[in-house]
């Protein structure tokens, strides 16, 4: 997790869906974590439980303190809660990010998409900021897009390795979210 933390800030790091839980849970615990949910496929309830079964009756403060949630229904909510977001240091989870993206007119999702990226960008230059996202059809030229913009980073619970995807930096490795 200590490996984790040290990513170098100014980038947007991809992890799987199943892997958004962990990595939740693990930044829940170490530092905090703001939390946007996009689509309908993070199980809250289940973050309550193993965070308990984790810290027992301290679950109840992780959750109030520790963990901010937003959730965004449509991409125009997704663009307001990225553009109100404040630069802060606390990580930022996205998860599903392209799954509003799908409900969009075409025309305007590349517009869209771009925006979103650039509130990203602004928002990884002041703390670790990882996306889940999959691109199903009609949106592979979305998904596409989104792993040319960030890099990916793969966790689990017991291992975490990224992917150096055309940075400046080396793939770092770790031993733990």
């Amino acid at each position: 997790m200590n490996a984790l933390l040290q990513l170098p800030l100014g980038q947007i790091y991809r992890v799987s869906r199943a892997s958004s839980f962990d990595l939740t849970i693990e930044l829940a615990l170490r530092t905090g974590v703001r939390l946007l949910v996009c689509g309908n496929r993070l199980p809250f309830y289940d973050l309550a439980y193993e965070l308990a079964r984790r810290v027992g009756q301290g679950y109840v403060w992780i959750l109030e303190e520790r963990i901010v949630f937003a959730r965004a229904e449509t991409v125009l909510q997704l663009l307001d809660v990225l553009n109100e977001l404040k630069p802060n240091p606390t990580p930022l989870l996205v998860s599903d990010l392209l799954a509003r993206f799908g409900d969009e007119d075409n025309r305007r999702v590349d517009e869209l998409f771009f925006q979103c990226q650039l509130e990203l960008q602004r928002l990884s230059q002041c703390a670790l900021l990882f996306v889940s996202a999959q691109a199903r059809p009609p949106l592979e030229r979305l998904g596409a897009a989104l792993s040319r913009a960030s890099r990916a980073c793969e966790y689990s619970s017991d291992t975490q390795t990224t992917g150096n995807t055309d940075g400046p930096y080396p793939a770092p490795l770790f031993t733990a979210i």
